[in-house]
């Protein structure tokens, strides 16, 4: 009887559970998309990728937190337009990876819903290296696009961003890197020799005009680094030892405004290094650079151990503090600036982006905002757009 009351129970037991359990309806998990990105200044965070897509995460630059991303081709470069409303990408799709034909591409996206606008080809000679934001810009008014080629040989493909076409081929031997000048349909590129050469694009789009500097700078005694900040006709360049550089691109010919140095004195012989070393807030006339201590020959590709705020005015470090190991770094054009570095996936945490403020005083005393993680394998590339 014990063992039939036992069943009895046991069975009412599962009835009842059995019973309660189908009582409760059935809720369908919903999966939507947002039409747009929550609203707010963004950060541009690029894995670039040698084996698949690569992909451009958005963050939102008040709390780092995701809204989106955007995945384009192979060994991606990316910029943005004037009024941070669109994101051109670069990149190759090449057939078989290995070997036959690849194709390169522009591609044009809505930053508010991160969809793609229009795609344009551009040269399968488009530079295949690490990401840097001088291998791909736009011109003034936003009226082509400048793709670094190399065959080994430097020259830069011009494509109109009304049309989409690819307009022509501009050579630029000896010289690398696009830096585009606040004239329309010009650009200029850092030579071998110590010189910088500019090129005009003619009225017709068919043809162009070339000029070359005077010697600038000795690239055997103190070469500069690619990366360059622009403050209106000015460009900004850090040599390997510490020299500021600016040049006027205004003319036909690029020439010297001035060049100081601002490691001088400084004990531990600290030098610039990593990839996007420079990071300009003109409000403050404030430029940030990427620094680390014992500094030699080889070492300008190092992470940083320090970032320096240099006033550009008065030609002097303003502010100094420690960072973990950026290799890039961004800063917005606010009066508040608000700087973001990166660091790459040497220590297997994936990208990391860093938020800092700064004190509401000349002395831009340096404060952490917070951090985030895992953004890709392969990071050397950020911008703010605000």
């Amino acid at each position: 009887m014990r063992y039939s009351s036992l069943t009895l129970f046991t069975t009412l037991g599962i009835l009842s559970f059995t019973t309660s359990q189908a009582a409760e309806p059935f809720k369908p998990e919903r999966i939507s998309v947002e039409k747009n990105i929550s609203p707010g200044p963004n950060v541009f965070v690029l894995d670039q990728n040698w084996k698949g897509a690569s992909t451009i995460t958005v963050l939102s630059a008040d709390d780092l937190s995701t809204k989106g991303n955007i995945s384009d081709g192979l060994i991606s470069q990316f910029t943005l337009s004037q009024d941070k409303k669109h994101l051109y990408t670069a990149s190759v799709y090449p057939k078989r990876i290995m070997s036959g034909p690849t194709e390169a591409v522009v591609q044009d996206f809505d930053i508010a819903t991160l969809s793609q606008i229009k795609e344009m080809e551009t040269l399968p000679k488009m530079a295949q290296v690490a990401p840097s934001i001088n291998s791909f810009q736009l011109s003034a008014e936003d009226k082509y696009a400048f793709v670094q080629n190399a065959t080994p040989a430097a020259s830069v493909s011009v494509i109109s961003l009304a049309t989409g076409q690819h307009l022509l081929e501009v050579p630029t031997p000896g010289c690398w890197g696009i830096y585009a000048s606040q004239q329309p349909g010009k650009f200029s590129s850092l030579c071998g020799d110590g010189t910088i050469a500019s090129y005009q694009i003619a009225a017709d789009e068919k043809n162009y005009q070339a000029s070359k500097s005077e010697k600038l700078f000795d690239s055997d005694k103190d070469a500069l680094f690619l990366a360059a900040q622009r403050d209106g006709d000015n460009l900004m360049f850090t040599s390997f030892t510490g020299n500021m550089v600016v040049v006027s691109d205004k003319e036909a010919k690029a020439t010297l405004v001035e060049k100081f140095n601002y490691t001088d004195g400084v004990e531990g012989h600290w030098v610039p290094g990593g990839f996007q070393i420079l990071a300009y807030n003109k409000p403050n006339n404030l430029m940030f650079v990427t620094m680390h201590p014992d500094g030699k020959e080889g070492s300008h590709k190092d992470a940083a151990k320090e970032v320096w705020g240099i006033d550009m005015a008065g030609h002097k470090v303003v502010t100094r503090f420690k960072v973990d190991n950026p290799v890039a770094v961004t800063v917005s054009a606010t009066e508040q600036p608000q700087l973001f570095t990166l660091k790459d996936n040497e220590e297997g945490e994936g990208g990391t982006v860093t938020k800092y403020s700064f004190s509401n005083d000349k002395k831009f005393t340096a404060q952490q905002q917070g951090s985030v993680k895992g953004l890709g394998d392969f990071n050397l590339l950020l911008r703010v757009d605000n």
